[in-house]
């Protein structure tokens, strides 16, 4: 069996573009930054919008990407769970696996 561990998911590249537009960026830095293709950013944009956790303003310099107050919410509880799966699990709690 395979790890893939440098492959992300849907819902850590989601947690990536919110912590990148917290303070206002625009289309271009997030799929650089991110590292996203352009259809993926797109896509990404689209769905967070959607979902009310990213709104986009127009200004002078372009189109500025932000983090709402609920993609604010999703990203602290998000970063909660990455905190919990890093923690070691306490000792003497190992799973037992039943062989069936």
């Amino acid at each position: 069996m395979s790890e893939r561990k440098n492959n992300r998911g849907r819902i850590q590249i989601m947690g990536d573009v919110l912590g990148l537009a917290t303070s206002g960026i625009r289309k271009t830095h997030i799929m650089y930054r991110a590292n996203l293709s352009y259809e993926q950013v797109h896509m990404y944009l689209a769905e967070l919008i959607e979902r009310g956790l990213l709104v986009q303003n127009a200004t002078d310099e372009g189109v500025v990407y932000r983090t709402t107050e609920r993609g604010r919410e999703f990203l602290y509880f998000y970063n909660k769970v990455v905190e919990f799966l890093e923690m070691p699990a306490p000792a003497g709690l190992e799973v037992q696996y039943i062989n069936r």
